[in-house]
């Protein structure tokens, strides 16, 4: 690497790390962790630049801000755990017993995994929202807010669907 990259990489790492350190704490990571992401989404923006595949529309700090956090997230998602055995015997069981007759536990899992985790946490084992911002690394209260919400609007976007309403 010549002398004005290397001073050019170093500029580059002095003005974003410290923003990308905050985002990775911000999700619930350490600063070790952020290291580890930000290192890594320096290494994704010097082999696209190397290779010619680079196609920035923003600043180059803000693209790597970007990378950092896609990598964090993407990161956190081997985190949510499995249903336990239990409900996915009782959702089998469910779905066997009455084909035809859509029950509540159908209708949370076509709204996917995180989202039945989400308000599991919040209805069932009755979290805080601050809580839920932690533990599925959302922003803050608002963020957890506002991904609860739309959970609900998949479910009834679903239940409005299968014309539930009219049965």
């Amino acid at each position: 690497m010549k002398a004005t990259e290397q001073e050019i990489l170093t500029d580059i790492y002095c003005d974003a790390f410290p923003t990308a350190a905050q985002i990775i704490k911000r999700l619930g990571g350490t600063t070790e962790e952020a290291k580890d992401v930000f290192h890594d989404a320096l290494l994704i923006y010097l082999e696209r630049k190397a290779t010619g595949r680079l196609q920035i529309q923003t600043s180059v700090k803000a693209y790597i801000l970007g990378i950092t956090k896609i990598l964090w997230l993407h990161s956190r998602e081997k985190y949510f755990l499995p249903l336990p055995e239990e409900v996915e015997n009782f959702v089998q069981e469910e779905q066997r017993e009455s084909e035809e007759e859509k029950n509540i536990m159908d209708y949370l899992i076509l709204a996917g995994q995180k989202c039945l985790q989400l308000l599991k946490a919040f209805y069932y084992e009755q979290y805080s929202l601050k809580e839920i911002a932690g533990q599925f690394g959302f922003g803050g209260v608002r963020s957890a807010t506002v991904q609860k919400y739309k959970c609900l609007q998949k479910i009834r976007t679903e239940v409005k669907k299968l014309n539930v309403y009219e049965q």
